[in-house]
């Protein structure tokens, strides 16, 4: 660089001045030039915002619980962790029974739902078993269809804009295939998002409990719909008795192909299952992941390389993972830089909606709207979306959000 070199003052606007390293100590003309950059640097910003008008984020304090629940009902949101298998309706069951030729334990929608929902005081076992009346909706087509559609529409109608679906595809295999398991799913959740202008994607979920020559079949199936919407492959199941490392093979092969990976850890065996999860089967993001804090150095490393958790509080406490929800840990894995979502894992199964768990976060651990708006755009932000769809995704959302923003600020005069 010569004596005379150029500095920069802005994107558009160099002058000339003397500022080589050769000269030692800069003069008078280049400290001065130095210091019109920094004001300008520093000036900007807040003149923009004397400008264009700055405002507070818009608070919620001293709202009542009814208009709490209507504004996270209407604020844009995204869900990223959902079962098809735990979000059918009792209406569809009870309607879908008697093509069947299916008994059902009760024939209204209250009393199937009493023993198809989960309740304070019961166990995993429990819940297992909430499964066993309705088994016969995941082996069909037609059924199919209906279900995933009706999952997209449920999470449309609280203004989901974003949805990532999963399903375990190995059923009954001698009355339906694992082909056709995901391409029944796929073809209900695209008709979903075209009639209500949404968008969705599926991921296909392994069980623990497989071999691994029947995981591999499951990972094999969903790369070969890669350019039908499936978008990731998650590990579900027992922790304790079925570690990670005995799929490491199957999610070798996923990331060979450029799949996405989510696996459920941090649950039932604790943080270990976590690291397993990321260091051995690549996982990008972590189901639930509430245990994490157990392990400090552990929780660093997610805060550091930002690892996304995908968190469901009323599930955890149904499962009896968390004692209360005053103490889940969400906020404070949020407070720690630590990507984090919000979902219903089961919705019907679960008894709870997206809305619910938003305003439970909200009472419980303190939440302020504004990063109620953040963590919904997290989940934009870690889909699984390809770069395009993800940005557009991303300006969608936030462009709802600032709509909602002036809305709920008109209404409330703040």
């Amino acid at each position: 660089m010569g004596g005379n070199s150029y500095l920069q003052v802005g994107p558009d606007f160099r002058v000339q001045g003397s500022c080589s390293p050769e000269q030692g100590v800069p003069s008078v003309e280049c400290e001065l030039l130095l210091c019109m950059n920094a004001i300008r640097v520093l000036a900007l910003p807040l003149l923009s915002l004397l400008l264009l008008g700055w405002r507070e984020p818009l608070s919620v304090q001293g709202v009542d619980q009814a208009t709490l629940t209507e504004i996270l009902h209407d604020m844009p949101k995204t869900e990223i962790h959902t079962h098809i298998e735990g979000a059918v309706r009792p209406e569809t069951i009870l309607e879908l029974a008697p093509d069947y030729q299916v008994t059902l334990p009760a024939n209204t929608v209250d009393g199937l739902k009493s023993h198809i929902q989960m309740r304070p005081g019961e166990t995993l076992l429990d819940f297992l078993k909430k499964f066993d009346c309705f088994r016969f909706v995941f082996d069909h087509p037609e059924s199919l269809r209906r279900i995933s559609y009706e999952l997209v529409e449920d999470t449309a109608r609280e203004n989901v804009i974003y949805t990532e679906l999963r399903i375990n595809p190995i059923k009954h295999p001698e009355l339906l295939s694992v082909d056709g398991v995901l391409d029944a799913v796929i073809e209900g959740m695209d008709q979903a998002c075209r009639d209500l202008q949404v968008e969705a994607g599926l991921i296909v979920s392994i069980n623990r409990s497989y071999s691994v020559e029947s995981a591999m079949q499951v990972a094999q199936a969903a790369v070969a719909r890669m350019d039908r919407g499936v978008i990731g492959l998650d590990l579900a199941g027992d922790e304790a008795h079925h570690p990670v490392e005995k799929f490491k093979a199957v999610f070798d092969y996923a990331q060979a192909h450029h799949l996405h990976i989510t696996i459920h850890a941090g649950e039932a065996a604790g943080p270990q299952s976590m690291a397993g999860a990321v260091e051995v089967c690549h996982a990008e993001r972590i189901g639930h992941g509430v245990r994490l804090s157990e392990d400090p150095v552990l929780e660093r490393m997610f805060q550091r390389r930002k690892i996304p958790l995908e968190m469901c509080p009323n599930s955890n406490l149904l499962i009896n993972v968390v004692k209360d929800l005053p103490s889940y840990p969400l906020a404070r894995y949020y407070h720690a830089g630590i990507p984090v979502t919000l979902n219903t894992d089961d919705r019907h199964i679960f008894d709870i909606n997206l809305t619910g768990e938003y305003v439970a976060m909200a009472r419980h651990n303190g939440l302020t709207l504004a990063e109620l708006e953040d963590i919904s755009l997290t989940g934009a932000r870690v889909s699984f979306l390809p770069a395009a769809r993800k940005a557009a995704l991303i300006r969608r959302m936030e462009k709802r959000m600032a709509e909602f923003e002036a809305r709920w600020r008109a209404r409330l005069g703040r």
